[in-house]
């Protein structure tokens, strides 16, 4: 049996009509009509398309039907913006509110997160001995 490797571009990928997610969802329309999807959800199973196609005014079959028609993505780029006739302005804007709502949906940061960690938990310097006398003791361990 053949392993699915199917994984769809990022949703912040903007290399299709400069609009963030359409890239992620032209590749998952694609997998759709040939069933190679996978665990992938494509329209109106998931939220994130729903979110992109209501913004572009543009049906899940339409949008599929577009996507495996025009495998070239510039073209499929300027259908998209003939069809949804968007500003520069709408465009940006939805980006923003999109990266906006994943980094809050999914935070990247390590360093944000470890240094979360590290404040909520117990002090490493044991109460009895004194930070002057820890620091010393850290210091000849390493010699």
């Amino acid at each position: 049996m053949k392993k699915n490797n199917f994984r769809p571009r990022d949703i912040l990928n903007q290399d299709i009509a400069g609009i963030c997610g359409v890239a992620k969802m032209t590749d998952k329309a694609r997998a759709a009509y040939t069933a190679e999807i996978g665990s992938y959800k494509y329209g109106a199973d998931s939220e994130q398309d729903t979110e992109i196609l209501s913004f572009l005014e543009i049906t899940a079959d339409a949008f599929q039907d577009a996507a495996v028609r025009l495998t070239n993505d510039v073209k499929l780029g300027a259908w998209i913006l003939d069809t949804c006739e968007k500003s520069s302005e709408e465009i940006s804007k939805f980006n923003r509110k999109l990266k906006y709502s994943m980094h809050r949906k999914n935070p990247q940061n390590g360093f944000s997160k470890r240094r979360r960690e590290l404040n909520d938990r117990e002090p490493s310097i044991p109460i009895w001995i004194s930070p002057g006398l820890w620091l010393v003791s850290k210091v000849f361990r390493r010699w």
